[in-house]
């Protein structure tokens, strides 16, 4: 293992290339300079599509500036440093139901493009219609996997999988008010439909990853 030693931090430079997906960078708890110091070693390594996520304004602006080219996308918190065009593959269909899931839904939907998958955004899911729910789903091709973004009572990644033979992956928001997602959480990890698997509050980066592991394996 190779590793970069920063004083604040052991940068695991190898790791992209052991694993073969894209190296990713938690922001949240780090000072903008500790995550451009960070991003400097990886790129500096040559890594590619590089992700930083959960980042806040200043670190995201912090990221353009030190490194041309990065894509930013601020609704999704989240920056693609040294980004490289990867041929999608598969299909990944990324759903949600209200604006107040997008931001999490989004996160999933980029980190899954950047490793490397084909996503279709669906941020219309009739939540409010159930009974529109089959047409909704039969309007598009099947997908390798579904990523399903809910911070309401968790009732729509059951539904997808009940519809659907392919997986689900239950991503839970803390945008529903109730206990910051406590209740999508435990419906999603209570679900009734085989086939749901579920991650942590607002964990957009491991639903896209995973959904990516799954669709790749498929295609």
């Amino acid at each position: 293992m190779t590793v970069d030693e920063l004083g604040f931090a052991r940068v695991d430079i190898g790791r992209g290339r052991r694993r073969g997906h894209p190296e990713a960078v938690y922001c949240e708890g780090k000072t903008v300079a500790e995550v451009v110091a960070i991003g400097e070693s990886l790129v500096g390594s040559g890594a590619v599509n590089v992700l930083a996520t959960r980042a806040g304004k200043d670190t995201l602006d912090a990221l353009r500036a030190a490194f041309p080219g990065t894509v930013v996308h601020e609704r999704a918190r989240l920056a693609v440093l040294a980004p490289v065009p990867v041929s999608g593959t598969g299909r990944v269909e990324v759903v949600c139901g209200r604006p107040e899931d997008e931001a999490a839904a989004e996160e999933a939907a980029l980190v899954a493009e950047a490793m490397g998958s084909r996503v279709v955004r669906r941020y219309d899911a009739p939540v409010h219609d159930p009974a529109g729910l089959p047409g909704w789903l039969r309007e598009q091709e099947a997908p390798g996997v579904f990523v399903v973004a809910d911070g309401t009572g968790g009732a729509l990644p059951t539904l997808v999988s009940g519809l659907t033979d392919r997986m689900v992956v239950a991503l839970p928001t803390s945008a529903g008010g109730e206990q910051a997602g406590q209740a999508a959480l435990l419906s999603a990890l209570n679900s009734c439909s085989a086939g749901v698997v579920v991650v942590n509050i607002d964990n957009g980066y491991g639903a896209g990853y995973a959904a990516h592991l799954v669709n790749a394996a498929g295609s």
